[in-house]
């Protein structure tokens, strides 16, 4: 493992850490020996679709969901040294409802329809959750919609809840990822397995490392110092170090 760029101690988990050659099917709840220093942060941007006459686009969903999910989701990614702030969580009227159940089967465009206009944006992630559609979840040009009914065969060492795992399995599509079935890997579909090769923590990595809005967490850190904001996204990387520590004591002072 290596140090944490901010500190002489290593850096760990805060949940019990697994070696690969010893726990491959808890790969999920690893950081594969990146440290703070190799972690990239990537904006996600959630957006809770209510739509009061259209019941299959209207998710029960609540901010305290989104902030359990969240965590989930980066315990998951950590194997890739990647990690997901939230930029903006977006409680939003869904768009063109209208026909939407009967159109959604045979047109992914009618999922792309829901989008409001206000709150869409480049240079960020976007995840929609909605109640009912097809599958679980799909990434359509690197939008991803998640369904909150989603359901999952579980696998050994697979995550616990099956919209965490989805909503990390579209991620990795919108990060160039194709589906890989064996059904301990993130990528399969309809399993609960959260696991990453190397090959896909490689091409994950380089996919961020082309987009100038992922920036390194010393680049965060650095402007943490001068942007105080920046200290919560910080706080998402699922670290124990001194870095990661600092961001917490940070973001609780600045509540104050």
């Amino acid at each position: 493992m290596k140090p944490c760029a901010a500190s002489s101690v290593f850096c760990i988990l805060s949940f019990t850490f697994c070696l690969l050659t010893t726990c491959p099917a808890a790969a999920q709840e690893t950081t594969n020996g990146f440290a703070f220093a190799d972690f990239l942060l990537a904006p996600l941007r959630v957006h809770l679709l209510t739509a009061a006459n259209e019941p299959a686009a209207h998710t029960t969903l609540t901010s305290n969901d989104v902030t359990r999910i969240l965590g989930k989701v980066n315990r998951v990614w950590a194997q890739a040294g990647i990690t997901f702030y939230l930029e903006s969580l977006r409680i939003e009227p869904a768009a063109n409802t209208e026909g939407f159940r009967e159109n959604v089967k045979t047109n992914t465009d009618a999922l792309m329809r829901l989008r409001p206009e206000s709150s869409k944006a480049t240079n960020v992630f976007h995840v929609y959750y909605l109640k009912q559609f097809g599958p679980n979840g799909i990434c359509i040009r690197g939008i991803n919609f998640v369904k909150d009914t989603a359901s999952l065969r579980a696998v050994e060492g697979g995550l616990d809840e099956p919209i965490p795992r989805v909503t990390s399995h579209e991620l990795g599509h919108a990060l160039t990822l194709p589906h890989r079935q064996d059904v301990t890997n993130l990528l399969a579909s309809g399993m609960s397995g959260g696991w990453l090769n190397e090959m896909e923590i490689k091409q994950a990595r380089e996919s961020a490392k082309k987009r100038d809005w992922i920036q390194p967490a010393p680049e965060v850190l650095r402007k943490a110092n001068s942007t105080g904001k920046l200290w919560q996204h910080i706080t998402h990387i699922p670290l124990d170090c001194d870095s990661t520590r600092l961001a917490r004591r940070r973001v609780q002072e600045l509540a104050k």
